[in-house]
């Protein structure tokens, strides 16, 4: 079988919150502009944010206003996310642990 050659990875996709909450966390807390919106294809009913980490790829997230903020970690469960990395500056990582911080 031939490798699979990509060009990158355009987009990873979460399962989020309430829509305010995901839009304070990934702009307000990270820096990643909000900019995009639409319904989830697979299911109307909820939100689907795009925000722009800055390599060109998109980080997604699916947000439903019935659901709540759940700080509970899951790294073993099947399918899931254990984490993502980022590459940044030492200004920028400072930047965001400070942002961290004054969250809690």
């Amino acid at each position: 079988m031939r490798k699979m050659q990509t060009q990158g990875v355009h987009h990873v996709t979460l399962i989020g919150a309430d829509r305010q909450t995901s839009i304070d966390f990934w702009e307000g807390v990270l820096g990643m502009p909000f900019i995009f919106e639409q319904p989830n294809l697979d299911v109307p009913a909820e939100n689907h944010l795009y925000f722009e980490p800055g390599d060109g790829s998109l980080i997604t997230v699916f947000t439903n206003e019935n659901r709540t903020p759940d700080a509970t970690p899951n790294p073993e469960g099947i399918g899931n996310l254990h984490h993502i990395a980022f590459t940044v500056s030492r200004a920028v990582y400072t930047q965001v642990a400070k942002r961290l911080d004054e969250r809690g």
